[in-house]
C-alpha cells in the first residue's frame, strides 16, 4: 500500500468511528413515551445483554471469515435497522425486535474495527504506531458521541422518535465509510478453499481461539485487566446523571455536564501516547482500576459539586481504557486470522461480567439507598484488582514485571515490529497519520 493509501484508509476509519455509535437517541425517555414502564425498560436491557452473549463470538468469526470491512459495515447496517424498528415501534415485542438488532449489530463491528487497524498497520510495517492511532480513534469515537448527545437534547425538544430516525442516517452512513475502507489481504483457513467433509469453518476458529486465550498467560492478564475495568467505567454511563442530580445539578446542566465530561475522555484518548510514556505500564495496570476504586467510595461519601472532579477523574480513565487494553491484547495475538474472534470472546466476556454487576447494583441502591451502588462498586474494583495481582489469579505479579519491560520495547524510539518497518516519507500534519521512525528504530 502506497503513503496516500494508508493515509486515507486512516482518515476513513478515523470517520467510521465518528460515525459508528454516534446515537442521538434517549432512550429511556422515548420508552416511557410509548407507554413501556420501567419494568419493561429494563427487560429490553436484557434482550441486549442476551443478545450480545449469543452471537459476540460468531459474529468475531465472521469477520476473521469474510473480512473486517464488510462486519463493520454489515453491523452499521444492522444498527440502522434496529433504530427503524424503535422508531415506527409502538409493543414491547417490536422494541425487543430494535433492541436486538443494535446488539446484533454491536457485535458485528465489536473487535472486528481494532481487528482492522491493527492488522493494516501491520501490513505497512507500522504495528508500533498503534496505540497512538487506537487513541485518535477512540478520541473521534467520543467526540462523536459528545456531539450526539448535544444534538439529539435539542432534537428530543421537537420530536422523541425522530432521534432514532437521524440515529438511523448516521448508521447507514457508517456503513458507506466502512465499505470504501482498503483492507490487507490474509489468508484464513478455508477461504480460498471449502472445508473438508464433515468440518465448518466456525468451530476450528473459535477452538483455535480458546486454544491462543489458554496458551498464553499475558493474554489471559489483559482480558482479565479488560474485564476488571470495563464494568467500573460502563456503569458509570447510569450512575453518572444520579450523582448529579443528588449533588444539585438542574437537570436542563446535565446533559451538557455529560457531552463535556465525554469530551474530556475525547482528549485523555488522543494523549495516550504521551500518557503511556509518562506513566509506563506497569503504573497504568495497577493505577487505572484501583482509580476507578478510590473514586467510587468518594462518590458514594459525598454528593457534591465538586464531586464533578471524581467524574473527571473517571472520565479520564474512560479515554485510557479502550487504546490501552487494546493495546495490551493485540500484540499478544499472535496469529491475526483468528485477531477478530480472540477479541470478540474478550468482549463477550467483559459483556457478560458488566450484565451480572449491573443488576446487583440495582438491587443494592433499591434496598440500602443510593450511595450503595457506589461503594458497590468501589469495593469490586479493589476486590477484583487483588485477585487480578496475586499469585492464584492470571499470573499476576509475572506479568506485571514482563510488562515493565514493555514500556522501552514499545516506545516509538525504540518499536518492537513484528514486520521490517520502511520509511513512507514525512508524516501528514493530520493527528491521525502515520509517523516516521525514528533513526535507530528497531527493523
Amino acid at each position: 500500500m502506497t503513503p496516500d493509501g494508508l493515509r486515507r484508509s486512516l482518515w476513513l476509519f478515523h470517520l467510521y468511528r465518528f460515525l459508528s455509535t454516534s446515537y442521538l437517541f434517549i432512550p429511556v425517555l422515548y420508552l416511557q413515551s410509548r407507554g413501556l414502564s420501567f419494568t419493561e425498560i429494563g427487560l429490553l436491557s436484557t434482550v441486549y445483554c442476551g443478545t450480545v452473549m449469543l452471537f459476540e463470538v460468531p459474529t468475531g468469526a465472521l469477520a476473521d471469515r469474510f473480512g473486517r470491512r464488510k462486519a463493520m459495515a454489515a453491523g452499521s447496517l444492522m444498527m440502522a435497522l434496529g433504530c427503524l424498528v424503535d422508531y415506527c415501534g409502538r409493543s414491547f415485542v417490536a422494541f425487543a425486535a430494535g433492541d436486538g438488532l443494535l446488539a446484533l449489530g454491536m457485535t458485528l463491528t465489536s473487535g472486528a474495527d481494532s481487528a482492522y487497524l491493527f492488522d493494516l498497520l501491520r501490513h505497512t510495517g507500522r504495528e508500533p504506531e498503534y496505540r497512538r492511532l487506537e487513541g485518535s480513534a477512540t478520541a473521534a469515537k467520543l467526540i462523536g458521541t459528545a456531539l450526539a448527545l448535544l444534538c439529539g437534547g435539542w432534537v428530543a425538544r421537537h420530536d422523541l422518535a425522530l432521534t432514532y430516525a437521524v440515529s438511523a442516517v448516521v448508521c447507514f452512513l457508517s456503513a458507506g465509510i466502512a465499505l470504501a475502507l482498503h483492507e490487507p489481504r490474509l489468508r484464513s483457513p478455508w477461504v480460498d478453499e471449502p472445508p473438508p467433509a464433515g468440518h465448518t469453518w466456525l468451530w476450528p476458529l473459535i477452538r483455535s481461539a480458546i486454544s491462543e486465550v489458554r496458551s498464553r498467560p499475558r493474554l489471559r492478564f489483559a482480558i482479565g485487566f479488560s474485564i476488571l475495568v470495563f464494568p467500573l467505567l460502563r456503569e458509570g454511563m447510569y450512575l453518572y446523571p444520579i450523582y448529579l442530580k443528588q449533588a444539585g445539578f438542574d437537570i436542563s446542566l446535565i446533559g451538557l455536564m455529560l457531552a463535556a465530561l465525554t469530551l474530556l475522555g475525547a482528549w485523555s484518548a488522543h494523549g495516550i501516547e504521551g500518557i503511556r510514556l509518562l506513566f509506563g505500564e506497569r503504573k497504568l495496570l495497577v493505577g487505572l482500576p484501583l482509580l476507578m476504586a478510590v473514586t467510587y467510595l468518594a462518590m458514594g461519601r459525598w454528593f457534591a459539586m465538586w464531586g464533578v472532579a471524581l467524574l473527571m477523574a473517571q472520565m479520564v480513565v474512560n479515554g485510557i481504557y479502550s487504546p490501552f487494553s487494546k493495546e495490551l491484547l493485540n500484540r499478544e495475538i499472535r496469529d491475526s486470522r483468528q485477531r477478530a474472534t480472540v477479541l470478540s470472546m474478550e468482549s463477550m466476556s467483559r459483556r457478560l461480567v458488566f450484565g451480572l454487576t449491573s443488576p446487583m447494583v440495582g438491587i443494592v441502591m433499591d434496598r440500602l439507598g443510593t450511595p450503595s451502588g457506589f461503594f458497590l462498586c468501589g469495593a469490586i474494583g479493589l476486590l477484583g484488582s487483588g485477585l487480578l495481582y496475586s499469585h492464584r489469579f492470571l499470573a499476576g505479579p509475572r506479568v506485571l514485571r514482563q510488562g515493565a519491560d514493555q514500556d522501552a520495547a514499545l516506545t516509538p524510539s525504540c518499536a518492537r515490529a513484528t514486520v521490517g518497518t520502511t520509511n513512507h516519507g514525512s508524516a501528514p500534519p493530520a493527528a491521525f497519520a502515520v509517523r516516521p521512525p525514528r533513526h535507530g528504530s528497531a527493523r
